[in-house]
């Protein structure tokens, strides 16, 4: 079973990252998806429970998502997580720091099942099942 952390404040969003994961992954098994509305909450979520990857939202009250990366690289623990940063603030500065810190993809919103499917099928080393056979 895979386990998923969402991060964001926004609960709509939170929702339809959910629905485009479960869009991508619905030949998977079962998956559980674990919410947090700030880098805080998705910090204690994880030191209780890891996950197999934390999509998280850049902007976020209380520690943001820049704050929770850095801390989850510096953790023995969670430093394997795969992380994809989700940011409506995308510029090539940003996405560079935001790799450099540990990211393991850096999305601009707004998030599509198109968009999250090859990133998705590259961290759990999926097969590539589209129309054309490649």
């Amino acid at each position: 079973m895979k386990k998923i952390m969402i991060v964001d404040d926004s609960s709509t969003s939170r929702m339809f990252v959910k629905r485009c994961l479960q869009t991508v992954l619905i030949d998977q098994d079962e998956t559980e998806y674990r919410e947090a509305e700030n880098g805080k909450e998705a910090l204690a979520r994880l030191k209780e429970s890891s996950a197999d990857l934390a999509l998280i939202d850049l902007n976020m009250p209380l520690m943001d998502g820049a704050t929770l990366l850095r801390w989850m690289k510096a953790s023995p623990k969670l430093t394997l997580i795969p992380v994809v940063v989700i940011t409506s603030a995308d510029s090539p500065a940003n996405r560079e720091e935001l790799m450099k810190l540990g990211a393991s993809y850096v999305l601009s919103k707004p998030i599509a099942p198109a968009k999250l499917k090859p990133v998705i099928h590259e961290i759990f080393d999926m097969p590539s099942n589209d129309d054309f056979g490649f």
